[in-house]
Order: structure tokens, then C-alpha cells, then sequence
């Protein structure tokens, strides 16, 4: 986990004490790879992913490929990487790749700047009205409100929990949390601050997540494949076809299945 050292709560101003808590609350439950397609709006999300000790960072100016990027490392490792943008259309050219991730159950993270409610449907540059922009495709979506005295910061770890348990949960899938800033978006600090209740002061000077989520036990694909082989016994002659395994262990018992039945394996 974090460096301790990474103070986590020593922020220059109430937007990036909040893009912190999200960044780290991320970390702490998985996610480690965040890929950037950097843009103004989205600055305080990138820097913070960026400074945080444990979390790699990989940036292209391409928010399509970044996109199925973090989509290719969600199916590979079954753990969902973020994808980081700005406001505006750069938001909907994630749609491929969510479709895609949607459809194929894998988790996928995304991360999305946006003005705040001021700015929204006024013609402010470089926006476009993003909630619910990928519609059913996800598997949820929150629209996170700018830093403000009236709302706990616990509000962010929430979130972020809620986002990570409804990503990987069966049938896992991609998640969109939509982040509304106000400037200053650069660090620097400002006069405004955020009182930290003692709840999120404790779960600073820990590493665990401030919410978990009970995690389903898969099925061991041992098992199946014994049941598998034993309704298929009888059976003198046949063939298996193996379509697209998504996991080493699928793989193996796949390969187990056919040394069992003596039957040929076609990939």
C-alpha cells in the first residue's frame, strides 16, 4: 500500500484534497494503472494519480485508444484499470470501449471531469451534457459534486467504493464516475479548506478501504470440470471447443477437460 508519507490529507485546496481521498481510496482497493488522456478540466484527477506512490500513470493524448488501453489491462489481469479525461466530447469517445467492456463483463473504471452545475448548459467551452453518457452500458454511474463545506469528504471514499464493488461484481463491467471542478485546477493554494471529520482521519492513517464489500467466491473450476467429465463419461467419441478464455485458470481446466475425456481440444 501508500507510502505513509504520501499525506493523503495535505492538499493545497478542497479539489485536490478530494481528487486525493478518490485516488487513494482507488488504490487501497486494487487499482493500479490509470491511464491519462491529460486535458484542463481533468488536471486535479492527473496529478493526483500521478503523485500517488503506488499508482502508475500512463498518459496519451488519444482518449479512444487510451480508453480500450485500460480496457485490454482490465481483461488481462481481471482487475480494473481507470481511465482518466476531460470534459466535453473527449468524454464520448470512451463509448467503444465501455460498449466493449460492457458486453465482454470486464471492469473498467472511468474517471471523467466535468464543469461545475454553473457552467453546466450555459455554452461553456468544451462541454457537453456527459451524465449518463454511456447509458445502460454501465453498471453504474454517479455524478460527484464539487468539494463543498456541506458535504463530508467520507462522501468521496463512498463513492469510491461503491464504484469498485459495482465493477467487479458479477456480471462485472465498466463504471463511470463523473467528477464536476471548479478553479483553480492547478495546485495551488487557496484560502478555502474542508473540516476532516476524526471517521476519515483514522482511515488516512491506515491502509485499509474506508468501506469493503464482501467478495463472491468463484465456483473452482475444478469442480466443474469433474461434474463435466463425469456427465460426458458415457460419451465414446468427441470433440471440445474452446472459445475465449478470459483467465489462466479457465484455461487449464479447459485443457484438464480434454486430457479427461481423451478428447481432441480445438482452440
Amino acid at each position: 500500500m501508500a507510502d505513509r508519507s504520501f499525506a493523503v490529507l495535505d492538499a493545497p485546496n478542497p479539489t485536490y484534497l478530494w481528487t486525493q481521498l478518490l485516488v487513494e481510496e482507488l488504490v487501497r482497493n486494487g487499482v493500479e494503472i490509470f491511464f491519462v488522456a491529460p486535458g484542463s478540466r481533468s488536471t486535479p484527477l492527473t496529478v493526483a494519480a500521478a503523485r500517488h506512490p503506488d499508482a502508475e500513470t500512463i498518459l496519451h493524448v488519444d482518449e479512444r485508444g487510451n480508453a480500450f488501453a485500460a480496457l485490454g489491462c482490465g481483461r488481462a489481469t481481471q482487475t480494473p484499470a481507470a481511465w482518466i479525461t476531460t470534459s466535453g466530447t473527449a468524454v464520448a469517445n470512451g463509448l467503444p470501449a465501455v460498449v466493449e467492456a460492457s458486453v465482454d463483463s470486464v471492469p473498467l473504471l472511468l474517471l471523467t471531469a466535468d464543469r461545475p452545475p454553473e457552467l453546466r448548459d450555459t455554452g461553456a467551452n468544451q462541454t457537453i451534457d456527459q451524465v449518463k453518457i454511456f447509458g445502460d452500458f454501465v453498471r453504474w454511474q454517479v455524478d460527484v459534486p464539487p468539494p463543498s463545506d456541506d458535504i463530508d469528504p467520507a462522501y468521496v471514499l463512498t463513492t469510491a467504493d461503491q464504484a469498485l464493488h459495482r465493477t467487479v461484481r458479477p456480471p462485472a463491467g465498466p463504471v463511470h464516475v463523473n467528477c464536476m471542478f471548479r478553479k483553480p485546477l492547478e495546485p495551488v493554494e487557496t484560502a478555502s479548506s474542508v473540516a476532516i471529520p476524526t471517521a476519515v482521519e483514522k482511515w488516512a492513517a491506515g491502509s485499509d478501504p474506508y468501506t469493503q464489500y464482501p467478495t463472491p467466491v468463484p465456483t473452482s473450476p475444478g469442480l466443474e470440470v469433474e461434474a463435466l467429465a463425469e456427465a460426458l463419461g458415457p460419451t465414446e467419441k468427441g470433440l471440445v471447443v474452446a472459445g475465449r478464455l478470459d483467465t489462466p485458470a479457465a484455461a487449464d481446466a479447459t485443457q484438464r477437460l480434454a486430457t479427461r475425456l481423451g478428447w481432441p481440444l480445438v482452440p
